[in-house]
């Protein structure tokens, strides 16, 4: 496939300014009231619109993808993916298409649609101009776009079977437009002691208490009921993969690396996970 050719996760995106749906022509992507958004040449497209406040440079920095993608390629978080594909083969209707909102380097939206059964078609959503690049380039059976998920996202209504939000921000409103009936939400947010020794060995930030009441109180009210599953597990990394995991997310801004100089013995490390699992309700006949 070329990278200037749409791929089948493009065909749940709308247009930003007139919510009409996007259609590929030459390289672009146009929807009936005129508006052009070029295909980059690694296959992605930004669609952030002129009104964001947000600029297409925002998100994760180019270091801390390259840290990222040496941490989920090792395998750490696999998990996380086998649990979110085993809670979802076990509905009646096996999801075809999947969205993640903050796909990052295209890790988990890529595992994820490459497990689960029958062919998927999965779309993977980004602030960062750099992390869609990257997940284009590193995985070309999906499509990703640059947009703000904090506005309304430039995804067809009741279009995706399953939304993936794995460390990301949740806009609980567009999660709820964006779901078919039937369709799961699978949200995945940092336990109580999750890389606690890290964070005391290292004076990293502290983690904020994240409340599964008010996630559920939230969930309720946008898709429906929700259950938790609690992964929490110790792993023994060596400081080359410690130093990745604390430079992957918010400590890189935060945190002098001179300081990361663990020595040459591997660490054990608590990784502790909530994934969060609610079903949209069939539309009453």
């Amino acid at each position: 496939m070329s990278s200037l050719q749409s791929r089948p996760g493009h065909w749940l995106l709308r247009c930003p300014l007139c919510k009409t749906g996007l259609t590929p022509a030459a390289g672009a992507f146009v929807c009936r009231n005129g508006h052009s958004f070029d295909i980059a040449g690694e296959g992605y497209v930004n669609l952030l619109s002129g009104r964001s406040h947000r600029p297409a440079a925002g998100g994760d920095s180019p270091s801390q993808l390259r840290h990222r993608a040496h941490f989920l390629d090792a395998g750490h978080l696999g998990t996380l993916t086998t649990t979110i594909v085993g809670q979802i083969e076990r509905s009646a209707r096996g999801p075809q298409h999947v969205l993640d909102a903050g796909s990052g380097t295209g890790h988990h939206v890529a595992r994820i649609a490459a497990r689960l059964p029958d062919s998927v078609i999965s779309l993977g959503l980004d602030i960062s101009k750099t992390a869609a690049r990257q997940a284009a380039r590193g995985w070309p059976t999906s499509a990703f776009a640059v947009a703000d998920l904090w506005a309304e996202w430039p995804v067809r209504d009741e279009a995706v079977d399953l939304v993936v939000s794995i460390f990301a921000l949740r806009n609980f409103p567009e999660m709820a437009r964006v779901l078919r009936p039937g369709g799961w939400l699978a949200l995945a947010y940092p336990g109580p002691e999750h890389l606690i020794e890290l964070r005391h060995r290292f004076g990293l930030l502290r983690q904020h208490r994240e409340n599964s009441g008010s996630y559920a109180d939230m969930v309720a009210r946008f898709v429906g009921p929700s259950s938790v599953t609690r992964l929490h597990r110790r792993a023994v990394l060596d400081p080359a993969m410690a130093r990745a995991v604390i430079l992957m997310g918010p400590n890189a801004r935060h945190v002098d690396p001179a300081i990361l100089d663990a020595g040459p013995d591997p660490l054990a490390v608590t990784f502790d996970i909530n994934v969060l699992f609610a079903q949209k309700p069939e539309r009453k006949s």
